[in-house]
């Protein structure tokens, strides 16, 4: 199980004193007066007594809470931090150490990939090991690898450190969800996740923002490489506050699935690598192969994991799962959907930058409608996500649908006069499409798990989370090599001459395919079933 602790989450069901009591026990918070348990007559005195007791344990595992999600969101709003400040950064990054832009590609596309791959491996170490040991380790060596980003000479040694602050995100931020699932209540537990939500669309929005403003400040000359110093103190005062807040929980041991982990980790690099490079060397005869070992691998994959799960043993990924049409609907909404969004971002960053010419800095203020129109709309959508959730997919696809026509009908009038007055006409249309996507986000994990039955959730949150993660490198990796081929040169080639004219009609090339991946997960949210008719008994 991954991001949904089900065993933890079954404590949590009583609410009350005894849950507060119970749950915190096993993090080392004894309250000084529990409830007494066997006794009939007490005297009023000792009951006000105990009561007051209670009162006063129940400020203290509320202070404690509080304390806990504090340090998990920290962890989460660095996760998404990195992978979109980077996009911001990515230009300079590439003058700097003299890349190419399939180098750059990789630059974003290892850590979400190395993400991806050990993810669920990640939550099971966590259920194995203690989410709070192994959650500090991966917090840990996210700070590590981040300075090391910070200090890397080359582009080939910053793509090598971005591979490993994947994998340690991989190990922090699966704990993320299961610890809020362990310390939360179910009462409190949607105001939790609701904060969750924001803070990762404020990372979208602060992210763009922060790099550019780091990068234009230019502190003790470190220009790009100050997007990666300022995890360092951040993830340390984290760090420093784990031991304090977090609860222990207690290991339950699960079989690794190794065969599944290696398989997964062989088929991904040998799909989105080629499709980095080989848009960049012009599809070389090694791409091929390398394509037909991808398809290889994830066949030899499906039927370890059919042989693993039919003999009992707990498979990486439970093909099981995909026998439900709701749920295999789910995910190739979920796979259109992400594949979209974070290819967008990082071609942004090259219109904006390389373009128009802005600064960095206003290239993430270029950024604000996108990302305040996802914000607001992911956090708004919270409560209309409980009732109708495939409605809002369907309407949250619509709405990306229209910001695309509008950024179509912006960028075929042909850039404005000035830099300033481009981002400013592509700004409405980023506001609609952020919108879009903020509803669309809201309520799509929920949605796609309610089509399973309540024992699977946790299995088939992993697969969500990891489809999510690979969908991101494949937008990518397949949108760069899209831009790539009509602007007809590196976006830094300097021979190539490029105006602005080029890139604006290179994301106009781009906004039709992303259109299409809106249209298509618009007609995949409209296929799920509704959640008034669940093909399962969710009761427990």
């Amino acid at each position: 199980m991954v991001l949904v602790g089900q065993g933890a989450s079954d404590g949590l069901e009583a609410g009350g004193a005894e849950e507060v009591s119970g749950r915190f026990a096993v993090a080392g918070v004894r309250p000084r007066c529990g409830p007494v348990r066997g006794e009939v007559d007490v005297p009023s005195g000792r009951l006000a007594v105990e009561a007051g007791g209670r009162a006063v344990s129940a400020v203290r595992v509320g202070r404690r809470r509080r304390g806990a999600l504090a340090v998990l969101l920290t962890a989460a709003f660095m996760g998404i931090l990195d992978v979109l400040i980077v996009n911001v950064a990515a230009p300079s990054i590439q003058r700097d150490l003299r890349a190419g832009f399939s180098d750059i590609q990789l630059v974003v596309s290892g850590y979400v990939l190395a993400y991806a791959v050990a993810l669920t491996s990640g939550g099971r170490l966590g259920d194995s090991l203690g989410r709070r040991r192994v959650f500090l380790t991966g917090l840990l060596a996210f700070v590590v690898c981040s300075a090391g980003c910070a200090l890397a000479p080359s582009v080939g040694v910053l793509i090598g450190l971005r591979v490993a602050q994947g994998l340690a995100a991989a190990l922090m931020l699966p704990q993320v969800l299961s610890v809020i699932q362990d310390v939360f209540p179910r009462q409190e537990r949607p105001r939790a996740l609701a904060l969750y939500g924001a803070t990762m669309g404020m990372g979208a929005v602060v992210g763009q923002i922060v790099g550019g403003a780091l990068i234009r400040a230019d502190v003790l000359g470190l220009g790009w490489r100050s997007v990666f110093w300022v995890n360092v103190p951040i993830g340390l005062a984290a760090a420093a506050c784990v031991p304090f807040v977090l609860p222990r929980s207690r290991p339950v041991r699960r079989p690794a699935d190794a065969p599944g982990l290696l398989l997964t980790a062989v088929a991904m690099p040998l799909f989105i690598y080629p499709l980095i490079r080989g848009g960049a060397g012009g599809w070389t005869w090694w791409v091929w192969p390398a394509f037909a070992g991808a398809a290889l691998a994830l066949a030899a994959l499906w039927s370890v994991e059919r042989r693993r799960e039919s003999a009992g043993r707990a498979p990486l990924i439970a093909p099981s799962l995909f026998h439900g049409r709701g749920f295999t609907t789910g995910l190739g909404a979920a796979l259109v959907f992400s594949c979209g969004n974070y290819g967008l971002f990082l071609l942004l960053a090259y219109v904006f930058q390389e373009g128009l010419h802005l600064s960095p800095l206003a290239s993430g203020v270029g950024f604000l409608p996108l990302g305040l129109g996802f914000a607001a709309a992911s956090l708004a959508g919270r409560r209309p996500a409980v009732r109708h959730g495939n409605r809002l997919l369907t309407s949250g696809a619509g709405t990306m649908v229209l910001g695309y026509l509008v950024l179509a009908a912006t960028l075929a009038r042909g850039p404005a006069a000035s830099a300033g007055m481009q981002a400013l006409a592509m700004a409405p249309a980023l506001l609609i499409e952020g919108v879009g996507q903020g509803l669309v986000a809201a309520p799509l994990i929920g949605v796609i798990l309610a089509t399973v039955p309540p024992d699977e959730a946790g299995s088939a949150s992993g697969v969500v989370l990891t489809i999510n993660q690979l969908a991101s490198s494949l937008g990518v990796a397949a949108f760069g090599a899209l831009f790539v081929a009509l602007l007809g040169a590196d976006p830094q080639q300097t021979s190539a001459r490029l105006t602005a004219h080029d890139f604006t009609d290179a994301l106009l090339g781009c906004a039709w395919a992303f259109l299409a991946l809106a249209v298509a997960t618009g007609l995949l949210a409209w296929r799920l079933p509704p959640p008034a008719q669940p093909a399962t008994d969710t009761t427990r």
